[in-house]
């Protein structure tokens, strides 16, 4: 993978902020566990890998780049 994770943002959709300056969206509920947490759960991430990967530390998940782009083109396929 050529890019990385730089940050998150959570607003309506968790925005996915990419070194590249690329933005990706997914819904909160990606995860089961995404679509329980609070807020404050949210923001209390961690980047890993050098970036590949996200852990969020209040409900113990871990999401990565990779999975976030599978899901999207699986999506967005279907959406066409």
């Amino acid at each position: 993978m050529t890019t990385s994770i730089q940050s998150l943002e959570f607003l309506d959709k968790i925005y996915v902020h990419l070194k590249s300056e690329d933005i990706l969206t997914i819904p909160y509920s990606y995860t089961p566990k995404l679509h329980g947490a609070n807020k404050q759960q949210l923001e209390s991430y961690r980047l890993i890998g050098g970036g590949v990967g996200v852990h969020f530390e209040a409900i113990d998940e871990d999401i990565s780049l990779r999975g976030i782009i599978e899901y999207k083109l699986q999506n967005e396929l279907k959406a066409s």
